[in-house]
């Protein structure tokens, strides 16, 4: 499935008002391209359907980018209920995948992200660095390979989730999906007291 990039967004504007750490519109669209990146290799589909252009900061989704230009992502400055209603559309497979995202890197500042998505060797780079420069398109099968040699499965699956569970269903297809539960909805047998 893929998303536009605000529903992503209003996921990790909702995660990070929750911890009462308000991300910048920078940090906000760094968090959204990598999940991209990382979603097109661990499960081998674009995330997000939105074009990812080059620009002076690092990679950028325009229509994101002037969404929230100037805006304090406070749930009280900007965050309006559509946004909330979007990221709750997310399937749980990719909940998963961006808490671990979020845990990774919701501690860098802006200027740490730019840095990162600055170096030689990443998809921004190549489209800058050749001269193409701002608003050139920063395909899907550049930023595979370049997460493909970040990331693995099992980093992936060692990083803290975080999942957000909001609803008895969510519950139980975490429960599924960590063994707990069968796929009926019964106690897997080997956590019963013999």
């Amino acid at each position: 499935m893929c998303y536009v990039s605000s529903t992503i967004a209003g996921y990790f504007i909702e995660k990070s008002n929750k911890e009462s750490a308000p991300l910048s519109v920078l940090q906000l669209i760094k968090l959204v391209y990598i999940s991209h990146g990382w979603n097109l290799v661990l499960n081998d589909t674009p995330l997000i359907s939105d074009r990812i252009e080059a620009w002076k900061y690092g990679p950028v989704m325009p229509s994101l980018h002037s969404l929230f230009e100037g805006q304090n992502l406070t749930k009280d400055d900007l965050i309006e209920d559509f946004l909330i209603e979007e990221a709750n559309c997310i399937k749980f497979v990719h909940r998963i995948l961006l808490n671990k995202v979020y845990a990774k890197y919701k501690h860098l500042t802006g200027d740490e992200f730019t840095n990162l998505m600055h170096q030689k060797d990443t998809p921004w780079y190549s489209v800058w660095d050749n001269g193409a420069g701002k608003d050139h398109p920063i395909n899907n099968a550049a930023t595979k390979l370049y997460y493909s040699h970040q990331i693995n499965k099992t980093t992936f699956d060692s990083l803290p989730e975080y999942p957000s569970i909001e609803s008895k269903e969510e519950a139980v297809r975490f429960l599924i999906k960590s063994g707990i539960l069968l796929e009926d909805g019964n106690l897997n047998p080997i956590y019963k007291n013999s």
